[in-house]
């Protein structure tokens, strides 16, 4: 990465009254800095965090280093840390994915909630606590107690909790759903529900909140979240006109994952070229023992995983009458679906930067959650 700071450019920015009304956040795990891409420039960051050396090499390209510090969050004190609104957190999602070993919060990655749950009860020890605190994760932290061990660490902060369950589909063509659990030391009745309601309060997430302990349970609060008013972009305007020549693959392989398509999923491919020019994607799954070839053509790009992660890396299958190419997701397409913009400074390795985008938060949704839930909460006075 060279030293441009064009991103850097666009997330300090501030908003058209010059202030961002004193909202200060701190980001813990902060990755390549996705959710700060979102949150400013109606939020400013006063602290960052994240142990990856790869990744604070992204982070720093876009956003400098005044703010940042390369470590784990287990060596960090309380002492350190400035006064901020807002503390952001999304811990490592490993050992909780659905993907992954499910081993949980005492696990050795995701236990990385535990220094972070200490260094907020310390603050809050301390009279300096965040009257609000995220916590992102997959969806897999819904699942067994964990959820239930997050929330009553949460009560014993003092603070009233919920969750929303915000796919990135409603911004990017991306099917990526995440569990954002929101806790504020206020009142907050306008922006709270009676009840669950769709889209963001998933029979999932009722069935967690309904095995709550009691003392969590009577802090739980249904966040009220507006949906979305437009749809996503079209996945083929994100799709580059010159990708790296790299990425295709030969015409051989090509011929070799359409014969290992399911009748169903050739089914599809035919269906789509009969259509013209499609953009669609296509994963490779083990099904009874064997492995398949499995295609999509609903606009919508499966999950980013990162290139270590327990799904294959995804292909593009780019039609054009009988014409069928494929190649492998450019790291650029990547920060398309993720909503960061092409200012957004890469790495040059491939694999780097699509770890860096596989692993981050879809910026959309974090933009959304702060400026409809997130902003109207700190403007509340403290209780």
């Amino acid at each position: 990465m060279s030293g441009a700071r064009s991103a850097r450019v666009h997330a300090s920015r501030v908003g058209p009254s010059g202030l961002h009304s004193g909202r200060t956040f701190l980001e813990f795990f902060a990755g390549a800095g996705l959710v700060r891409l979102a949150l400013e420039p109606d939020w400013r960051c006063v602290w960052a965090n994240d142990i990856s050396p790869h990744k604070a090499a992204v982070y720093r390209a876009n956003f400098g280093d005044a703010e940042f510090q390369l470590g784990d969050v287990a060596e960090v004190s309380a002492e350190e840390l400035p006064d901020a609104s807002l503390a952001w957190a999304s811990f490592p999602c490993q050992d909780l994915s659905l993907a992954g070993w499910r081993r949980g919060l005492s696990a050795e990655r995701s236990g990385a909630f535990w220094p972070f749950w200490r260094l907020m009860r310390d603050l809050h020890e301390a009279g300096r606590r965040p009257p609000l605190i995220v916590l992102e994760n997959v969806v897999g932290l819904l699942s067994g107690g964990d959820f239930s061990g997050l929330c009553e660490a949460l009560a014993a902060l003092d603070l009233r909790f919920g969750a929303l369950v915000i796919n990135a589909a409603h911004f990017v063509p991306q099917s990526r759903p995440r569990v954002f659990v929101i806790a504020s030391a206020t009142e907050s009745p306008s922006l709270e529900l009676p009840g669950p309601a769709a889209p963001w309060h998933t029979p999932a997430l009722v069935r967690a909140v309904e095995k709550l302990p009691a003392g969590a349970r009577d802090r739980w609060v249904w966040w009220r979240l507006p949906v979305p008013p437009s749809a996503p972009p079209a996945i083929e305007t994100l799709v580059e006109a010159e990708p790296p020549a790299s990425l295709w693959l030969p015409p051989e392989q090509v011929e070799r994952l359409c014969s290992m398509m399911s009748p169903a999923n050739a089914g599809k491919l035919d269906e789509a070229r009969a259509e013209g020019r499609r953009v669609g994607f296509l994963y490779r799954r083990t099904r009874d023992g064997r492995q398949r070839a499995e295609v999509r053509f609903d606009g919508v790009a499966g999950c980013l995983r990162t290139p270590a992660g327990g799904s294959s890396r995804q292909t593009l299958v780019l039609l054009d009458g009988d014409r069928v190419r494929m190649r492998l997701l450019s790291a650029r397409e990547a920060a398309r679906l993720m909503g960061a913009p092409d200012s957004f400074v890469l790495p040059a390795g491939y694999n780097h930067a699509y770890h860096a985008m596989g692993d981050g938060v879809a910026a959309p949704a974090v933009r959304w959650l702060g400026r409809h839930l997130l902003a109207p909460l700190a403007a509340l006075p403290a209780t």
